[in-house]
């Protein structure tokens, strides 16, 4: 994925928690497809090569349709991608699949892919809250293992960079969630 749509995807994260008012995690990303007016359903007829869930726009309005029987975290993850796409506008434009992540996905899987990862274990939370494994992200986010490990390989490059804090819409994510960080460490 070149800069720009990684830019793109994370910023909108980014705008989505600070306009939802987020401040503690796990993220409940289906309360924010309710604030944003997206209906999500279950479907148990989902075409299977499609993957986990879809995304689209019936009569104006913008549907998630995932599979049943997916462990919560996969599902929590489903939903948040299958929104990137909405938010992103892949949808009808792009042919979609929504599985588990791969370095090899297309720029727009992994636009999607980075959206979700963003919004459900944001990296300057992550930071404040010195997390030092995927396993300690997978349980404080409530994502799978799998979506935890990329996550937590992500972080290394950050943790390396030093460079949290340097958007102003980050650092009002940041400050957001600067309770829930205080609470966190004093555990």
């Amino acid at each position: 994925m070149n800069y720009k749509d990684y830019q793109k995807s994370r910023d909108l994260a980014w705008e989505i928690l600070h306009r939802e008012k987020i401040c503690a995690l796990p993220v409940n990303v289906l309360e924010i497809c309710k604030h944003l007016g997206m209906k999500v359903l279950e479907n148990a007829e989902l075409d299977p090569k499609v993957g986990d869930g879809l995304g689209c726009i019936l009569g104006g309005v913008p549907y998630v349709f995932i599979r049943p029987g997916q462990s919560r975290q996969r599902l929590r993850f489903t939903v948040a991608h299958e929104l990137g796409h909405i938010l992103l506008g892949h949808v009808g434009k792009y042919k979609l699949v929504n599985r588990e992540p791969s370095p090899q996905d297309d720029p727009v899987e992994q636009a999607a892919n980075g959206f979700a990862a963003r919004l459900l274990a944001p990296a300057c939370v992550l930071w404040g809250c010195r997390v030092s494994s995927a396993a300690e992200i997978a349980a404080l986010c409530d994502i799978s293992p799998t979506a935890a490990r990329y996550r937590w390989e992500r972080m290394q490059i950050l943790l390396e960079r030093g460079k949290f804090l340097q958007s102003p819409l980050e650092r009002k994510v940041y400050r957001q969630f600067k309770g829930y960080i205080k609470e966190y460490l004093k555990r």
